[in-house]
């Protein structure tokens, strides 16, 4: 360990943090101030006050902004220092390296600003990091969905014109609908795909999941149809039809969706109301619902109309009965295979869970176990709150329900 003694060297030490700081994450600041004087803090807290109430960098002068770094060890916990440094990074130093990790613990402290994510979108821009950049206006956008009013109106025409423009660069045609957002490609062999998600066949998804699980998103929900070679790019398996991303958006592919004629009952609904059913289960439960509920509910909203007709099952044989337990360790195996009957199996066992749930508790099982498992409540807990069975109870009585199908 070096030791610096004299004030030359105490200066130069300063120098070397101030350097180190700039290329390190805030936590590592935090720690690394922590060997400064109460005589250098409070000289460095003066220096950059104004940050610190939310003015711009500009108004310090330039030779103390370095202490800016110091700063953010200093108070780890001011959103105004993480985000006027960041804005400074990005446009007057066009350091957008830099900013992003400050945009990132700006929005840490506060996730819903605006003004930090739209920063954070043009960082990403300037880096072409295009996916993350996506992300951010999709998320301006999910915030500001309902904001009609006049403070949001032009933040809403650059949401609007950001996301057209990157859909034209990756070769996509946008439009927005009156519940989703849909992207398909721009190519001729696929001019149909929009045709066939009409406002009219969508609302009938839409209708369906959120009436079954009342709830109901604040945004407009992306429909990102891919061709199947950059479908085969991006799907999390090699056997998935189309996947969610949160509740924010689900990803299909060209395949799904056949020319038919208008007047006709979608083709694609069910993968629709499955990926759907996924997009509201992570709203109602806020991301913490285990698979095989998830998976379930995906399933059974797939396998029956709007009047609740009851689908016919597959009965699975008593060795392939499996626990919660180990039904949720299934779906994470079987992300590793390349489908067949192991995948099929998991996903009709779910679907048969979620069946036995609605069928004995009504729907709204589903519903409240979501709302509990949102309020970070264990599954046992939700269970017990819900049916008043516990897992092991639970389990039993769904075995007798499926021996009983078995024998209708």
């Amino acid at each position: 360990m070096i030791k610096f003694n004299s004030v030359r060297n105490t200066g130069l030490c300063l120098l070397m943090i101030i350097f180190l700081l700039s290329t390190l994450p805030a936590v590592v600041a935090e720690q690394a101030t922590m060997g400064l004087s109460p005589e250098q803090i409070k000289e460095i807290t003066t220096k950059v006050d104004p940050v610190l109430k939310g003015k711009p960098v500009s108004d310090i002068p330039e030779e103390d902004r370095s202490q800016l770094f110091l700063a953010e060890g200093l108070f780890p916990g001011s959103y105004d220092l993480f985000f006027r440094h960041a804005e400074y990074l990005a446009l007057e130093k066009r350091s957008y390296t830099e900013a992003v990790p400050r945009l990132k613990k700006a929005l840490e402290l506060k996730p819903k600003d605006l003004a930090a994510l739209e920063l954070l979108a043009n960082c990403y821009t300037e880096l072409k990091e295009t996916s993350e950049e996506v992300s951010c206006w999709e998320t301006i956008r999910h915030l500001i969905e309902d904001d009609d009013s006049e403070a949001t109106r032009e933040l809403r025409e650059r949401v609007t014109l950001n996301l057209g423009r990157m859909a034209a660069e990756n070769e996509m045609v946008m439009r927005q609908g009156r519940r989703f957002i849909i992207y398909t490609p721009v190519s001729s062999d696929h001019f149909h795909v929009d045709k066939e998600l009409t406002d009219e066949r969508l609302e009938e998804v839409f209708a369906q999941v959120t009436g079954d699980l009342e709830c109901f998103p604040a945004f407009r929900t992306s429909i990102i149809i891919l061709d199947p070679v950059k479908f085969n790019e991006v799907k999390p398996t090699s056997w998935a039809g189309g996947f969610a991303q949160g509740g924010r958006s689900m990803t299909l592919k060209t395949e799904s969706f056949p020319q038919t004629d208008p007047e006709s009952r979608l083709p694609a609904r069910k993968i629709l109301l499955h990926e759907f059913t996924h997009n509201i289960v992570a709203i109602a439960a806020d991301g913490r619902c285990p698979t095989w509920l998830n998976e379930g509910l995906a399933v059974f909203a797939e396998n029956k109309d709007d009047s609740f007709t009851e689908f016919r099952p597959q009965i699975p044989s008593p060795e392939n009965m499996m626990t919660l337990e180990q039904l949720e360790k299934e779906f994470y195996d079987i992300r590793q295979i390349d489908g067949g009957p192991r995948v099929a199996a998991a996903y009709n066992l779910a679907g048969l869970y979620a069946r036995f749930l609605i069928q004995n508790y009504t729907m709204t099982a589903p519903r409240l176990m979501l709302n509990e498992l949102k309020n970070r409540k264990p599954l046992e807990e939700a269970l017990q709150q819900v049916c008043t069975l516990t897992v092991a109870a639970f389990e039993q009585r769904f075995r007798n329900w499926v021996h009983e199908l078995a024998n209708q």
